[in-house]
């Protein structure tokens, strides 16, 4: 590349993102998934979604089920209360976000929900971290629909890193799920 900036450019802090534990964190939560995809992937096809988006909890949480962020998200899948509360029981007795089927429930149809409104998966799985809303938002003030373009031109302090690498890092789980045993060797689920 003859450009002179090219390994500026490649640094760009939207690029680049540097995270320890990260090898061991997605193992603990491949030994876990085995518990829970299989009912998952059920959820996922009688909605008639794709059965890769089951794997959404390794983005979230690792599949960690005492997952507690520190903004409020809880569970697997991360539902706030705010959005968790459309499609799950959250009061003062039970918080159905911690039941993984429950909540993988409540993320199909919430995923179902920003297809249908959005039109692509890349934008439905973005709004499933950023918001539905924050996604519509962010495609008007950009006049464009192709999660590329909202990543670039899209400045809020609310659509950062995790937000613009979200389905990045969706496709990064299916593929290194895909090739678990070349990763990590023979691991029992």
């Amino acid at each position: 590349v003859p450009q002179p900036d090219k390994f500026l450019d490649a640094a760009h802090r939207r690029r680049i993102r540097f995270q320890l534990g990260q090898k061991n964190s997605f193992l603990s939560g491949y030994r876990v998934s085995g518990r829970y995809l299989p009912a998952m992937e059920s959820i996922f096809l009688r909605q008639g979604l794709p059965v890769q988006l089951a794997r959404l909890p390794f983005v979230e949480s690792s599949f960690n089920v005492k997952a507690r962020s520190k903004v409020g998200a809880s569970g697997i899948w991360q539902f706030m209360r705010s959005t968790g509360g459309l499609y799950l029981r959250i009061d003062e007795a039970v918080d159905e976000r911690n039941d993984p089927l429950r909540a993988a429930e409540a993320a199909s149809l919430l995923l179902k929900r920003n297809f249908e409104e959005l039109g692509s998966w890349p934008l439905a799985v973005t709004a499933y971290n950023h918001g539905r809303k924050g996604m519509m938002r962010a495609i008007r003030k950009v006049g464009s629909q192709d999660l590329s373009d909202v990543i670039w031109d899209y400045q809020r302090r609310s659509f950062g890193f995790a937000s613009s690498n979200f389905y990045a890092c969706l496709l990064a789980v299916i593929e290194v799920e895909a090739r678990a045993v070349e990763f990590f060797g023979p691991v029992v689920r």
